[in-house]
């Protein structure tokens, strides 16, 4: 019995400090909660009074914002409203002033009504206003209307007599001591007489000018660049002398012809035409505004036929005396169809004209040659039937000119020469002109190939860097039979550096069966001096074209930046190395020359530029590691797709079909760290709340272990 109240005993003790224990445990564990609660509250409280502070200002700042719109919104009204009562008071005042001079003019007008009016009836309303008035004053006042009825008459006579509508006492006087006195002295009567002459002439003089005067010009407002319009100036039969200018001749010129005149366009702009008209001693004016535009890029219609004087000569100038026939006499007319071309500079000697040419593919502008053929060439030969008359009329245009150029090339005289050695003309057009003088301002500017049995032209064509068409440097006639020496005018192997690109001139090509050159073919050096065959010969000349290939390329190394979090200013380091065929080559970097390495530093929007890099060097570009910096790095060349790399390489690397540079481009990109909610200034807190709630339990732990084991 004992026992076992012992034993009940021992476990009412340990079960009732196990219930302690807990107790505890959970006491503990809502303090601690409690503690965290009101550091969280304290935390929230703390951000929502931040928010609301800024809530507030922000409508305060709105209500202060409103505030002054209001007030300007008044002030403005009250402006509005006193600028209304001022324009009232104005209109008023101007209103009243206006019916008081409208009050007085009636009353002048009724007074002049009065006094020109000769008729009882006035004189009777003036009797019976008059009734009451004395006889003394009845007579004073008749006198003073009498006065004022002969002023009124002589003042109408004046104007009558001089057009004139207002006229001085003094000019009166004289006027009527010239009519009605007359001098027993001879002398004063002659002056008299002389004074009304001339007056009259002036008169008349006046009258005359005002109904010849030059009023306004007539005419079209608008034209284009190298066409005509005309103008008309107003004028009559008396015989006037008319003189034309323009303010601006470099915009438009003008020709005049009595009173009508002929405006051509030059350049875009604005002019002022100026018309001139005189007659004796007067002089009249009357000016134009003619506004000047360019020609429109798209014709269809006629276009004259030109060719150069001299089959030798340059095929681009635009200089109108290297062109047969002479100036804006062609009346060999073709169609063409410019839709779509690109038109191009022009040039006289060192003058440039904008947008004159079209100078690529020019035969696919050409619809139909004069005599209805189509093709990229237009060929006309003696005894046929369809272009015999074409082939008469250009050869008797170039006669001289050619057997001049021919004679001095072949070193004989000019007379040995003979029109029956001609049998055929091609004429090759290479350009399209506008803006040109005659009936048909566009015009097919031709090269010739004259088919001769006894001489032969020979011509070297070059293409610079950039063109895209062939120009002419050399030509020579030749004896039929005679070896083609190779031109002095332009070297092989000569070389062009443009925008850090350089270019070699490589070979001569001969003509293909269309004249143009052959794709890869050169003629070896020991084909000089060069033997043409019968197929080079058909149409009488033989070309020979050249032209520049590309020896090096560049590259445009270019940084950006992008992301929340990048520095837009930050310098990021690259280092570039260049070698061909595993040796170091020598190239620049922003025009500073460096042999195999090199290094740069660019920030966002930054660009370096890579000179004479050789064709079919091994080129590579690489970025420093700024990963640890949390950028993360790739590149683009020339527009491709995008690599996630910081090491750019182009092996043999060739220049672009437009010679222009190749782009390497860089992007580094870092972005913010995600929100997760918590705020590092909270951060501490919590994790010293979490720290001692570990603690705490592990006391209570040790503390329950030692009691009860």
């Amino acid at each position: 019995m004992p026992g076992r109240v012992r034993r009940l005993s021992m476990k009412h003790h340990h079960s009732s400090g196990k219930y302690r224990l807990l107790k505890r445990v959970i006491m503990m564990c809502l303090s601690l909660i409690l503690v965290c609660s009101m550091s969280i509250s304290a935390f929230a409280v703390n951000r929502i009074g931040r928010a609301e502070n800024e809530t507030t200002q922000s409508v305060q700042m709105t209500d202060n914002q409103k505030g002054e719109a209001a007030a300007i919104r008044q002030k403005s009204s009250e402006a509005q409203i006193k600028t209304k009562q001022e324009n009232t008071k104005k209109s008023d005042s101007e209103s009243k002033t206006k019916d008081n001079s409208e009050e007085q003019k009636k009353d002048s007008k009724d007074a002049d009504n009065k006094g020109a009016k000769e008729n009882s009836t006035e004189k009777d309303a003036k009797e019976d206003s008059e009734k009451n008035i004395s006889k003394e004053e009845k007579s004073t006042k008749e006198e003073k209307n009498t006065e004022k009825k002969s002023k009124e008459t002589t003042d109408a006579t004046e104007a009558t007599t001089t057009a004139a509508k207002e006229i001085t006492t003094e000019a009166a006087e004289k006027k009527t001591e010239a009519v009605t006195e007359k001098t027993p002295e001879g002398k004063d009567s002659k002056e008299a007489t002389s004074e009304e002459k001339a007056e009259e002439e002036t008169q008349a003089e006046d009258d005359k000018n005002k109904e010849i005067a030059v009023t306004s010009i007539s005419g079209p407002m608008e034209v284009q660049v190298g066409e005509r319009i005309e103008l008309t100036g107003t004028s009559s039969n008396y015989g006037y002398s008319h003189s034309w200018s323009s303010s601006n001749e470099k915009i438009a010129t003008v020709t005049g012809n009595g009173s009508t005149a002929v405006v051509k366009g030059v350049a875009v702009g604005t002019v002022t035409i100026t018309h001139y008209s005189r007659w004796s001693s007067s002089k009249q004016t009357e000016t134009y505004q003619v506004k000047v535009t360019r020609f429109a890029d798209n014709y269809s219609g006629k276009a004259a036929i030109y060719y150069l004087a001299n089959p030798a000569g340059d095929p681009w100038t635009n200089d109108t005396g290297a062109w047969a026939p002479s100036q804006e006499t062609s009346n060999t007319l073709a169609n063409i169809n410019t839709s779509g071309a690109t038109w191009e500079n022009g040039y006289v000697d060192n003058t440039v004209y904008e947008n004159k040419n079209i100078k690529s593919n020019v035969a696919s502008y050409i619809t139909s040659w004069p005599d209805g053929s189509t093709g990229s060439t237009w060929t006309v030969k003696k005894g046929d039937s369809s272009t015999e008359s074409y082939f008469t009329f250009i050869l008797n245009s170039i006669w001289d000119s050619y057997k001049s150029s021919v004679a001095a090339d072949l070193g004989i005289s000019a007379d040995q020469l003979d029109k029956s050695n001609i049998t055929e003309i091609t004429l090759t057009p290479r350009k399209i002109s506008r803006a040109n003088g005659g009936d048909y301002p566009y015009h097919i500017d031709c090269a010739l190939s004259i088919k001769s049995t006894k001489v032969f032209t020979a011509k070297f064509w070059v293409k610079e860097p950039g063109d895209s068409e062939y120009a002419q440097v050399d030509a020579k006639n030749y004896l039929t039979g005679s070896s083609i020496a190779r031109t002095t005018k332009a070297t092989i192997g000569s070389t062009k550096t443009v925008d850090g690109v350089t270019y070699a001139l490589d070979g001569w090509y001969p003509e293909n069966a269309k004249g143009g050159a052959y794709g890869s073919t050169k003629i070896a050096d020991n084909r000089w001096n060069y033997t043409p065959s019968d197929a080079e010969l058909a149409d009488g000349t033989v070309n020979f074209y050249a032209h520049y290939s590309p020896t090096t390329t560049s590259i445009k190394l270019k940084k950006l930046v992008t992301g929340s979090m990048g520095d837009k200013q930050k310098k990021f380091h690259f280092t570039i190395s260049i070698k061909k065929e595993d040796e170091n080559v020598t190239f620049k970097v922003d025009n500073t020359s460096k042999t195999g390495s090199a290094t740069v530093d660019l920030a966002n929007d930054e660009e370096s530029t890579l000179t004479e890099i050789p064709v079919g060097a091994d080129v590579s570009i690489t970025e420093e590691d700024y990963s640890g910096s949390r950028y993360t790095t790739s590149y683009v060349i020339d527009n491709g797709n995008s690599a996630p790399e910081r090491v750019a390489n182009i092996s043999n690397i060739q220049a672009k079909n437009d010679v222009s540079a190749h782009e390497i481009v860089f992007t580094n990109n870092k972005e913010a760290i995600p929100d997760t909610g918590i705020t590092l200034d909270s951060l501490p807190f919590i994790a010293l709340l979490a720290l001692s709630i570990a603690g705490g339990i592990f006391f209570l732990f040790c503390r329950y272990k030692k009691r009860f084991v």
